[in-house]
């Protein structure tokens, strides 16, 4: 095995905190890694790593030698990455995350364009309401909605989402009173159970101010695509992105309650591994993203869905 194998062996043992994941991640044995550990240990005359059976920790100078390590496999890549670039269309694997609801609705929808213009791309996606941890799963790249809270990574911004008020017409015929979102307070609304705070929505104010009501409603569900049937089939009002009803609005299933009380929209972005280099597969992926999502209606901010 190759020294920037090993160097490769022991940046991930660090990341993943575990030798049988990196033997895992690597198709080896585990005394191979321990093999690969020890002999870099060797050749540094230093102890860099502290295993306990319980966790593993990085000594001073191991601490010195991960950065460096890191240092290194990224030239080495870049390296390779701008020589194979030239003579090859993008090749292998690539991990995506995103959240449930914007992964079914606009991702998946997209891949048969990208699988065509990209034949020897692999996509293994990862979807989940959790943000992942890049270095630890293994992503090449994340898609997260909300403003950037951490500046480690890289991000790339793909478009937005335009959080709307909706509920079927029959349903807005009978509650004429809804005009102001306190309103909202006393009648029916539909609850998404995987939002941190699901019964409570936000609005904004003429004077900017957030508006935040208290909601209730008898019908609650954890998958999104329940909810939008349920408001089409005039069970309450539904607080969702546009992006997730744009359809049901453009065909009058649904209407929009409230527009002048909209939030501002909420942006999304691409978020990869803090890296001077971005691997083709992944580089082209977040391009493709970015040309699908500003030619998409329901993404772009422009809130061109027709109003009801």
């Amino acid at each position: 095995m190759d020294r920037f194998a090993g160097l490769e062996i022991f940046v991930r043992v660090v990341e993943l905190g575990s030798f049988s994941r990196t033997a895992a991640e690597f198709s080896i044995n585990q005394s191979t890694v321990s093999k690969q550990i020890s002999l870099l240990e060797e050749q540094a005359q230093s102890k860099l790593l502290l295993r306990t059976t319980r966790r593993l920790s990085l000594t001073d100078a191991g601490e010195r030698f991960y950065e460096h390590a890191k240092q290194i496999l990224e030239r080495y890549a870049l390296a390779l990455g701008d020589s194979a670039s030239i003579r090859q269309s993008p090749s292998g694997t690539l991990r995506i995350a995103s959240p449930i609801l914007l992964g079914r609705k606009q991702i998946t929808p997209l891949l048969p364009r990208f699988f065509e213009r990209y034949p020897k791309i692999t996509v293994e996606h990862y979807l989940s309401d959790s943000a992942s941890d890049l270095i630890r799963d293994g992503i090449d790249v994340s898609i997260r909605v909300g403003d950037m809270q951490d500046s480690s990574h890289q991000a790339r911004k793909l478009g937005a989402f335009q959080p709307i008020t909706v509920a079927s017409p029959a349903f807005a015929e009978r509650h004429p009173e809804l005009r102001h979102p306190c309103d909202l307070r006393s009648v029916p609304c539909l609850i998404y159970l995987r939002q941190p705070t699901p019964f409570q929505w936000a609005f904004c104010g003429d004077d900017g101010k957030r508006i935040i009501v208290e909601v209730t409603g008898q019908y609650r569900v954890d998958v999104f695509e329940a909810l939008c049937d349920a408001a089409v089939a005039g069970l309450g009002v539904l607080r969702a992105p546009l992006s997730a009803c744009g359809e049901d609005l453009r065909s009058g299933r649904l209407v929009r309650l409230l527009p002048e009380f909209d939030a501002d929209v909420i942006p999304i972005y691409a978020v990869m591994p803090a890296s001077s280099w971005i691997p083709h597969k992944t580089r082209v992926m977040v391009d493709f993203l970015i040309e699908e999502f500003r030619t998409n209606p329901w993404l772009n901010g422009l809130g061109d869905e027709g109003h009801g």
